[in-house]
C-alpha cells in the first residue's frame, strides 16, 4: 500500500507551532490551486485547502520559516482523525504528517538578516539564509562527503567543488584547506 502526498503551494497563515506530548508540533495550512480553460477557451481556476502538522525537528524549522504567502515543497502522508469538537459533536478530521519541507521563495525583504543572526541550523550546520531550505538532504558543503572518495563529485556539487553563492568571497587554496 502507499501513502503518499507531495504538494506545492502557499501557506495562508503563519505556523502554529506547539507543545506536544512527545516534543513540539507545528500546524500549518497550505493552498494549491489548478488553472484550465473551459469549453468557451475562459480561463478557471479551482484552490484546495490542506491541513499540515509537522512534528519534532521538522515542526521547530516549520515554525521558524513558515510564514504566511511562502511558497513550499511538501512531501508527507495522510492521516485521519476523529475528535469531538466543542459542541460535543463527533468530528472527522485528514492532515497531511510531513516528512520533508522545502521552502521554495526567497524573501529578501526582512528574512536574511533574521536568519543569519538566529543560529538556526539543521543536523549542526548553520542554515544559509540565500538558499532555500531543504530539510532532507545534507548540507552542500559537508567534509564527510567530500571524504567519502578523493576526487569524485559530492551529492549537491559539480565536479568536487562546492557551491558557492556569487556575492561570497573566494577563498585562496590556503583557506578553503
Amino acid at each position: 500500500m502507499v501513502n503518499r502526498v507531495i504538494l506545492v503551494g502557499n501557506l495562508t497563515r503563519d505556523a502554529e507551532g506547539l507543545a506536544g506530548s512527545r516534543g513540539p508540533v507545528t500546524r500549518m495550512r497550505l493552498a494549491t490551486s489548478t488553472l484550465w480553460r473551459d469549453a468557451d477557451g475562459n480561463r478557471q481556476e479551482s484552490t484546495e485547502y490542506h491541513s499540515l502538522v509537522a512534528f519534532n525537528r521538522l515542526a521547530e524549522i516549520c515554525a521558524l520559516y513558515c510564514l504566511r504567502g511562502r511558497r513550499i515543497y511538501i512531501e508527507g502522508r495522510l492521516r485521519t482523525r476523529e475528535y469531538d469538537g466543542a459542541d460535543g459533536l463527533r468530528r472527522t478530521s485528514t492532515e497531511v504528517v510531513l516528512d520533508t519541507m522545502r521552502l521554495l521563495d526567497r524573501r529578501e525583504q526582512e528574512e536574511p538578516t533574521e536568519l543569519a543572526h538566529s543560529g538556526a541550523a539543521i543536523n549542526g550546520h548553520a542554515l544559509d539564509p540565500v538558499a532555500p531550505l531543504d530539510t532532507t538532504s545534507a548540507p552542500v558543503d559537508d567534509p564527510s562527503a567530500a571524504e567519502a572518495e578523493p576526487g569524485a563529485a559530492s551529492a549537491g556539487s559539480a565536479g568536487g567543488r562546492t557551491r558557492q553563492r556569487a556575492d561570497a568571497p573566494a577563498l585562496s587554496g590556503a583557506a578553503a584547506g
